[in-house]
């Protein structure tokens, strides 16, 4: 997805074609009048412009609201939202009153039809706005503080989701997994509980190729945690598996099976074919071998791949759960899965035409 997710009143955006409709998402922002310095203006001073401390501080929670709002499109793979609409109400009870913000929109995906409406080229700027300054020095200071292991504020993730820096990237996915390893570590406080709650999004919002790419080839170095984030972000790659499988990494590959995609493509079915051929000639990495028994006689028994022997009737190892392929029962049954998953996609291109 793009670098930002776009915000709009409208049902569309211009030279951008809707690839798919998300969902309907919503977010609320509930704050207390105390927050407020001047709490004898009413309501309609908020709205009528005669008190600049309402102004100023509803514009920040606005702005809230309108974040929050964008991490949830972000997070379910949207590039923006449309038919925004932003209400706001007061809540009274108990002799307290407070004043709830509530943003609601439609999340897609869509395709700019013109890329280069939409990149910034310093060749063509004569001026550079504050603004623009400001987010490139906000920039540089979140960088910074990665290289020094200073773990994002709540308002650095609020600017991540927003602007992505690809280039801080594996640095994120290294800090997160010593993060994930060091439960007991409390030396982050708590910013280590906002980032373990934010960084598996983050992956969501940079380059999708970029994303895989990282989380594929990190996979050896803690698979449970790099697993974990592939499934969440929905990173299925047939073609990184396949390059698991050829390299022995099996376990691993087979664990990815279960991981989804957005959407498919023809290309995708042809290598998750080709994946089920490769499963189906894996070699054999145990033995049935005669052994002889303490009567001296030979019986042929079932030598697992760790080495453990069995019974030759045993089609799975009773010390440590392998098949002679080296695949335990739990791998098997994912490996089943996925072929009906193939079967199902071949299916529906099949009515469609497609294959």
């Amino acid at each position: 997805m793009g670098n930002k997710v776009i915000t709009t009143t409208t049902n569309s955006i211009q030279n951008a074609e809707i690839e798919i409709y998300l969902d309907l998402i919503s977010t609320n922002v509930v704050i207390g009048t105390n927050l407020f310095s001047d709490f004898g203006a009413s309501l309609t001073d908020l709205f009528g412009g005669f008190s600049d401390s309402y102004q100023n501080k509803l514009q920040k929670i606005y702005s809230m609201a309108i974040d929050n709002l964008k991490i949830k499109a972000a997070n379910i793979g949207a590039n923006a939202i449309l038919g925004l609409k932003i209400d706001f109400d007061e809540i009274s009870g108990k002799g307290k009153s407070m004043f709830m913000i509530s943003a609601i929109g439609t999340a897609v995906v869509v395709k700019f039809t013109n890329e280069s409406n939409f990149k910034s080229n310093i060749d063509s700027l004569a001026v550079v706005s504050n603004d623009q300054l400001e987010v490139e020095l906000t920039r540089q200071s979140i960088i910074s503080n990665f290289y020094g292991k200073i773990l994002p504020s709540q308002d650095n993730w609020i600017f991540l989701f927003n602007n992505p820096i690809e280039e801080i990237a594996e640095l994120l996915l290294d800090q997160y997994l010593y993060v994930y390893s060091n439960n007991n570590n409390n030396i982050y406080g708590e910013t280590r509980d906002l980032f373990l709650a934010n960084a598996p999004n983050y992956f969501n919002v940079i380059n999708k190729e970029t994303a895989i790419n990282l989380l594929y080839k990190k996979i050896e170095e803690e698979p449970i945690p790099i697993i974990e984030l592939i499934k969440k972000n929905k990173m299925f790659s047939p073609a990184k598996i396949i390059e698991l499988i050829k390299a022995d990494k099996l376990s691993n590959a087979i664990d990815c099976l279960s991981a989804d995609k957005e959407y498919y493509s023809k290309d995708d079915l042809k290598l998750m074919m080709e994946i089920i051929i490769l499963l189906e000639k894996l070699p054999s990495k145990g033995k049935i071998e005669l052994v002889k028994t303490m009567l001296g006689k030979s019986k042929e028994k079932y030598i697992c791949p760790i080495g453990h022997s069995n019974d030759v009737d045993e089609k799975y190892c009773l010390n440590c759960g392998l098949n002679i392929n080296g695949i335990s029962r739990t791998e098997v049954n994912r490996i089943e899965k996925f072929n009906v998953k193939v079967d199902s996609l071949l299916s529906i291109f099949n009515k469609d035409g497609q294959y």
